[in-house]
């Protein structure tokens, strides 16, 4: 490895995983990644794998369809993406064993290294296609697979990115996902976080060096929301202005008491939810019953700017709590690109490093306030603030900062 030069390792081909897959309902750092990466080098995304259940139950849906030959028999299990690159494939594994339900343990173990090499090999399989043997794997938070790399599968850097504090999430993650994620840093060659809380916890759970890779934004595509004028999407062309919107997982992270008192503290304004909707079990307040509160559902990445232009203010009213207190969220950077005014919770010490260019409030009441001072306050000096800030965190730039680590890790 030591004879390979840096040059040399930005020819190989990236073998991306982790747990979203690439025609998701929402947007996703690794998949972000993916894309920028592809427009110098060969990129294999590979899909959050299912498992035979998830295949049983989700199995009339979509995204399972149009999978299914690849699941069942292997076939076209390497697509190429040519719409968003032409370096860039997709991979679907095929069909893994639900293996999560088990304790930790012997057993566990024995299934999950099945399951690794069973991904492993259809990875191999993909590279050859591709006439490749020589690889970077890259897992981008994926702990419950391939966090350990079984004989055979023989990269020439691996390297871990951790996104999220494992520790804080729900039981299905975090039962084998803490233990595993420790693991995987102590094997991987480079690891990184998307926060500077995640970053300090992590090397002291490992005894290993973390290195600080915050995410950030495709902003030639959001800088559209700030410079020209896109059509209004139809969902919001019938509602009052102003318009409060949010973009992204509608889910266990949300204040939704914020949610219900900037909806009933302004009933003359339009609140706007884009994205998937997950809230269900994590809120008891009955969303649909609040008249100017509404939801668009999931949108693909390139339909968002369409959206933040024609919001007036965005939100990111996320709990306080252990959960968040980690997070660098991927939507902050989407947000300034669109140079809007945001106001958002304190939640972590990541979102509170974009003070003074958003407005963070942490009690209810004055969050809902501070929506209505930053609308009259706005001016289109603030507004080129933002956008300036956002075009300081792109992706292109966080490939570039991988490049200097991976530089840095093996003294290229």
């Amino acid at each position: 490895m030591r004879n390979f030069s840096l040059s040399k390792f930005k020819q190989l081909p990236l073998v991306m995983t982790s747990m979203s897959r690439w025609d998701g309902d929402f947007s996703s750092a690794s998949w972000s990644l993916a894309k920028t990466f592809a427009r110098d080098q060969v990129v294999v995304y590979v899909d959050y794998p299912f498992t035979l259940l998830d295949f049983i139950r989700e199995r009339k849906k979509p995204s399972v369809k149009a999978r299914k030959r690849a699941l069942l028999f292997g076939e076209n299990c390497l697509i190429p993406l040519p719409d968003y690159g032409p370096n860039l494939y997709a991979l679907t594994p095929p069909l893994m064993l639900p293996i999560n339900w088990l304790p930790p343990g012997w057993l566990y173990r024995t299934l999950a290294e099945w399951n690794n090499l069973r991904l492993s090999r259809q990875i191999t399989k993909g590279l050859q296609h591709l006439g490749w043997t020589d690889f970077i794997f890259f897992n981008s938070f994926n702990p419950l697979y391939l966090s350990s790399l079984p004989e055979g599968f023989s990269p020439k850097a691996f390297i871990y990115q951790s996104r999220d504090n494992i520790r804080a999430l729900e039981p299905y993650l975090r039962k084998h996902g803490a233990y595993l994620e420790v693991e995987a840093i102590r094997e991987a060659d480079l690891s990184l976080a998307t926060s500077r809380l995640l970053q300090k916890e992590l090397s002291e759970l490992s005894g290993d060096t973390v290195a600080y890779f915050p995410n950030a934004a495709d902003f030639t595509l959001f800088k559209s929301a700030y410079e020209k004028a896109l059509p209004l999407p139809e969902e919001l062309q019938e509602l009052p202005r102003p318009i409060i919107g949010y973009t992204g997982n509608i889910c266990h992270r949300i204040d939704y008491e914020i949610i219900k008192g900037i909806c009933e503290k302004n009933p003359e304004k339009s609140v706007v939810l884009v994205g998937p909707r997950n809230h269900w079990g994590h809120t008891n307040i009955d969303l649909d019953a609040l008249p100017n509160l509404h939801f668009t559902g999931p949108k693909k990445i390139e339909q968002l700017p369409a959206y933040l232009a024609h919001f007036d203010l965005l939100v990111l009213p996320f709990l306080c709590n252990d959960v968040t207190r980690s997070i660098y969220p991927l939507k902050i950077n989407e947000y300034l690109a669109s140079g809007k005014p945001v106001v958002a919770t304190p939640f972590s010490e990541d979102i509170q490093s974009f003070h003074p260019h958003i407005r963070l409030e942490s009690e209810k009441e004055s969050f809902i306030r501070a929506i209505d001072e930053e609308l009259r306050q706005d001016l289109p000096e603030k507004a080129e603030k933002r956008y300036r800030e956002a075009a300081s965190n792109t992706w292109e730039g966080r490939v570039s900062l991988f490049w200097k680590l991976v530089n840095q890790t093996f003294s290229l």
